[in-house]
């Protein structure tokens, strides 16, 4: 891919893309090497020619990565490129706070035993996660975080994120997305609700959704567009462009926001061009494009062979940035810590806060 700093330098002229949002691309889709006890570890990076931390989640398991991790910072092809401001383990857990504090996720259908898709760190992480069913255990959740952040009330959180544990049927989801609208309504939250799922699909399960939880936004779990059945577990797999298109349009016929997850590096750059520009027209949200990351060997062989090289990323940015910026679509940091954009989108700064 690269090998050191003259390597990333030059792709980024190539691209007209800002040193820095190369060099992290690249730390992505690569990894590091390191002795330090972690697969996979989320990390607070000062990139040495930037005044801002980022937040960067890297897999730690890839002996031929350039990239080398200490308790100092991150190097490549031995040149220091970033000064470590914090590090911990990836671990799953039940809740944590984006956007300094208005953005609330929440994990509490066990995402950490969702499993099935090959490229998924899932089966990697450390899980402290649970499954809460009721609208009593979400309220008790949804109190200790008011207190552990010392607020009185909920009406400061914007949107609370529910990250599939894989819910196996349009119902599951929609009951537990009803029970987490009741009982953050408990503590003053009246801002919208967000679930990242591949199983609604359904005009009637939208209209449930509109009604009973609004407002409303939905993410798609796409991921990629070519070997879906190789690569997803089969409930995301029979998910088609075509359906995808058509949810997103009922969404917003229903008021309620849409978009997409997918990850770069699984699609010969012709199928990710093709497929992007399809669904362009239909997200009403920035999409979640992540940068493919490998955390094994096993998981390194599903990188399409045309990912290899840090153009192949920078190419996909550039296509994203012509189909989605002339919507008045752009990224937001703190929605995705291995992103395509870091400090411009289009020609302009990436909004924060950071983390």
């Amino acid at each position: 891919m690269i090998a050191n700093l003259k390597d990333v330098l030059r792709a980024a002229d190539a691209y007209s893309t800002p040193q820095l949002d190369a060099l992290l691309i690249a730390a992505n889709a690569a990894g590091a090497r390191t002795d330090l006890p972690y697969p996979r570890a989320r990390m607070q990076l000062r990139p040495l020619d930037s005044d801002e931390v980022w937040q960067v989640i890297l897999p730690l398991d890839n002996p031929h990565s350039p990239f080398l991790l200490d308790e100092q910072g991150l190097r490549l092809g031995g040149e220091p490129v970033a000064e470590l401001v914090g590090l911990e383990n990836d671990d799953v857990v039940l809740t944590y706070l984006r956007a300094g504090g208005r953005s609330l996720t929440l994990n509490t259908h066990s995402r950490s035993i969702c499993t099935g898709c090959l490229f998924c760190p899932n089966v990697l992480e450390d899980a402290a996660d649970a499954t809460l069913k009721t609208e009593r255990q979400l309220a008790d959740l949804l109190e200790w975080v008011q207190a552990d952040n010392g607020w009185p009330d909920l009406s400061g959180v914007e949107v609370i994120t529910v990250c599939t544990g894989c819910f196996q049927t349009p119902a599951a989801a929609i009951a537990h997305m009803v029970a987490v609208r009741r009982a953050a309504a408990r503590y003053g939250f009246t801002g919208r609700l967000h679930l990242l799922s591949s199983v609604i699909r359904n005009r009637d399960d939208l209209e449930q959704l509109a009604g009973q939880t609004a407002p409303f936004h939905l993410t798609l779990t796409l991921e990629c567009f070519t070997r879906r059945n190789l690569l997803l577990k089969d409930t995301k797999a029979s998910l088609t462009l075509d359906d995808a298109c058509r949810i997103m349009d009922d969404c917003a016929d229903l008021g309620m926001q849409a978009d997409f997850t997918y990850v770069a590096g699984l699609d010969p750059i012709d199928a990710t061009v093709a497929g992007l520009r399809r669904l362009a027209g239909h997200a009403t949200t920035f999409p979640r494009i992540q940068v493919f990351q490998a955390h094994n060997q096993y998981m390194r062989a599903a990188r399409d062979a045309q990912a290899e090289p840090l153009e192949y990323y920078l190419q996909v940015r550039t296509e994203v940035e012509g189909a989605f910026a002339g919507r008045g679509l752009a990224p937001r940091s703190w929605e995705n810590y291995r992103p395509l954009w870091y400090s411009s989108y289009a020609g302009g700064p990436v909004s924060g806060p950071r983390v």
